[in-house]
Formats: structure tokens, sequence, C-alpha cells
């Protein structure tokens, strides 16, 4: 009866760190495709990219822009929100920036954005930096 119990306990056990496992992978994906997302809008619109660097996509409402900048602005609220929707509220390690900075590579200045998002208290990662303007 002892091993029977104990049986029944591993499994769900088990069970319990499978979907905990599944739920990170899910969340790791949905993250990867918000990256993914992100980068290639900014490609497209390389003529506003500092209307999107610096911005924290923590607080959807807080989120602004340029004045004249709302196709920029709604691109921004849609990823924050589907960032809350999809992988839930923002936990206190969580981090949900896009930065850009400027870089001298083989003598020309080359523009690259860098895109980190986390989930879980931090715990699932996707980063991501591309390099525009390159030589």
């Amino acid at each position: 009866m002892v091993i029977i119990v104990i049986g029944i306990a591993a499994v769900f056990g088990f069970v319990s760190v499978s979907d905990d496992v599944m739920q990170n992978a899910k969340h790791r994906e949905q993250l990867d495709m918000m990256i993914t997302d992100v980068i290639e809008t900014v490609h497209s619109d390389q003529e506003h990219i500092a209307e999107y660097s610096g911005k924290e996509l923590k607080n959807c409402s807080g989120l602004s822009t340029s004045q004249g900048k709302a196709k920029q602005l709604k691109h921004l609220k849609n990823w924050c929100n589907q960032l809350t929707s999809n992988v839930g509220d923002l936990k206190g390690a969580d981090a949900r920036g896009i930065k850009k900075f400027q870089k001298t590579d083989l003598g020309k200045t080359v523009t690259v954005i860098e895109i980190e998002l986390t989930s879980k208290d931090g715990k699932n990662l996707i980063f991501a930096k591309r390099v525009f303007n390159a030589p």
C-alpha cells in the first residue's frame, strides 16, 4: 500500500514539473515571437527608430512618443498589451525594454537595437540585438 501511495505521489510530481516546463517553453516562444515582431517593425520604420528607443514595455498607459508619431505609439502599446495578455503581468525582476545605441564598426557608425523581454520574475529570458546600416 505504501508503495502505491509513493508511486501516485511521484506521478503527480512528474506531471507538475512537466506542466511547469511546458508553460515556461510557451512563454519563451511567445517572447520570441514578440521580439521578432519588434525587430521587423523597427527594421521597416528605420526613419523613426528613435521613437522606439529607450521604451520600457511595462506600463502600457504610460507609453509616449513625440507629437505626430501615433503609428509608433500604436506599435508600442500593441506590443505592451500583447506581452501582458500572453505572458502575464510584470513581476519584480522582469525586463521589457527596447534600447538603441550607436557603434563604430570598420570606420562606419551603425545603429544597434537591443531588445530584452522576460517573464516569470526574470526566469524566462529572450534577448536580441540587430544592427542597422551595417557596412
